[in-house]
């Protein structure tokens, strides 16, 4: 697991995880994180800053198809942000999600 940043909309970004694991046999990739600068109010101990922005923001994150077409994806209205895709079989690590 490695922490990575990818974008969720154009200008931003999340700082998250991903992951690559089989299931039945089938490389699949998974991402889960928080809008970057959210996560930075977080890791500040800032939490009621945090749920504000996220609260004033909740309105502005995109529709899952608008993100990746590659796999699915949902981001709550707090922020947190969850994409799953089934790897390529010619995979390679440039071709993860975006970031």
């Amino acid at each position: 697991m490695s922490t990575t940043r990818k974008p969720v909309s154009p200008g931003s970004s999340t700082s998250g995880t991903d992951q690559v694991f089989r299931i039945n046999g089938t490389r699949v990739e998974a991402f889960s994180g928080v809008a970057a600068d959210l996560y930075a109010l977080l890791a500040k101990g800032k939490v009621e800053e945090y749920r504000r922005r996220a609260y004033e923001r909740r309105n502005d994150w995109p529709e899952p198809d608008a993100i990746d077409d590659r796999g699915a994806s949902s981001i709550r209205p707090d922020g947190i942000a969850l994409a799953i895709r089934v790897v390529p079989e010619q995979a390679s690590p440039d071709d993860r999600f975006p970031g």
